[in-house]
């Protein structure tokens, strides 16, 4: 048994879902590409965990989704400032969750200055947490870099 054929009318319904499928893929890929900085930092976060023979904290899109939109709020602004409700947008089962936000020239140095303040450098060791969050901003040649924690 042959399949039917598709009409012309069926791929013009289609093809705007493909365009649009297509295109968020791209958007996830080149935001993919311009995470450097993110990554480079997570990196660095589980080398000081690695160094305490604790282990590695996981990514998670929804924790770079709140880190980076905290980020893009604190460069609007110019200042830094932590979250106003550090849960919201954070699904259920977490246990704990914590913050770290900073500025400096570039993102190694935010987190050479985290690494040197014992409060962040807690959160970055916290044996509880499993699972963080980042997101890097950088506007007008200052870096905006937020980190967030969560264990479950």
């Amino acid at each position: 048994m042959s399949q039917p054929m598709s009409s012309p009318a069926d791929v013009r319904r289609t093809r705007p879902a493909f365009v649009a499928v297509l295109l968020v893929a791209l958007g996830l890929a080149l935001a993919a590409c311009s995470n450097g900085d993110e990554s480079t930092v997570a990196t660095d976060i589980n080398e000081v965990r690695a160094s305490l023979g604790l282990s590695e904290l996981v990514r998670v899109p929804e924790l770079d989704v709140k880190a980076e939109a905290q980020a893009e709020r604190m460069a609007n602004r110019g200042t830094i400032f932590h979250s106003n409700n550090l849960a919201s947008g954070v699904s259920d089962g977490w246990a704990s969750i914590g913050e770290n936000v900073a500025l400096a020239g570039s993102a190694q140095d935010a987190q050479i200055a985290l690494e040197a303040s014992p409060g962040h450098y807690a959160n970055m060791t916290n044996p509880a947490y499993t699972q963080v969050g980042l997101g890097v901003v950088s506007r007008n040649g200052v870096v905006y870099v937020v980190q967030v924690f969560v264990g479950r």
